[in-house]
């Protein structure tokens, strides 16, 4: 009977696939309120949807893997 081993991920592995999220997710964000901004126009709405995009990647960043 084999025995399967799971190798735990390096840290620069984790480091890698952490970055890898972060940019898929901030890319999303900035995708959705583009399109947000080009088919409702600029309002006060537009600048709440910058500043959370803005808070969610300081915060996607400041956390470790």
């Amino acid at each position: 009977m084999a025995r399967t081993v799971r190798h735990r991920r390096s840290h620069s592995g984790a480091a890698a696939h952490h970055n890898r999220q972060v940019a898929g997710v901030t890319a999303a964000l900035l995708a959705v309120v583009c399109v947000y901004t080009v088919a409702i126009g600029p309002d006060a709405w537009l600048w709440f949807g910058w500043a959370v995009l803005l808070l969610v990647c300081v915060a996607l960043f400041a956390v470790s893997p």
